[in-house]
């Protein structure tokens, strides 16, 4: 199963449509990580057959919830925005999160850096930023794949 998560467009609502133009044949889910202030809109129109699930950030509207959970491949996701978290700060919040859901794997953005750390069995993946990127590189997002093995994690940028 292909997952691919992405966080903060900020905006640039393009972005957030060429993501779907590049991955949609290849893609399961797709999990948006907040602050996207109506980048999605008509998303779900233009791919009917695709699961979209979203949590709100710190710059949206309220509407969406602020953690999701879903289980793929019999592994459990979590994710968050983060801010609740205060993923600024470290990732004491989130590992918090995870043992209180029994996480898998826990998705987050609002730093606007990529990372992928595994800490006691579990994945923490940020996708880093679609719209305004901090860490030196490119717009990113991050593509998971769930697979009997294991779960595997790539960092890429938009093209």
């Amino acid at each position: 199963m292909r997952i691919i998560a992405f966080s903060d467009s900020h905006r640039h609502a393009q972005r957030v449509r060429k993501l779907f133009e590049e991955t949609y044949l290849t893609t399961d889910l797709y999990i948006c990580l907040g602050d996207t202030q109506g980048d999605l809109d008509g998303i779900a129109q233009l791919y009917p057959d695709k699961r979209i699930m979203s949590v709100a950030g710190n710059c949206d509207r309220i509407g969406d919830p602020l953690v999701g959970c879903v289980e793929a491949v019999g592994k459990k996701i979590v994710f968050c925005h983060g801010h609740f978290q205060q993923v600024g700060y470290g990732l004491s919040g989130l590992i918090s999160l995870a043992k209180t859901n029994g996480a898998d794997l826990v998705l987050y953005g609002h730093t606007h850096e990529r990372r992928c750390d595994y800490i006691d069995g579990v994945y923490y993946i940020n996708p880093g930023s679609l719209g305004q990127p901090r860490d030196g590189y490119g717009p990113s997002y991050a593509a998971i794949d769930i697979i009997p093995a294991g779960i595997l994690c790539t960092h890429a940028e938009l093209e």
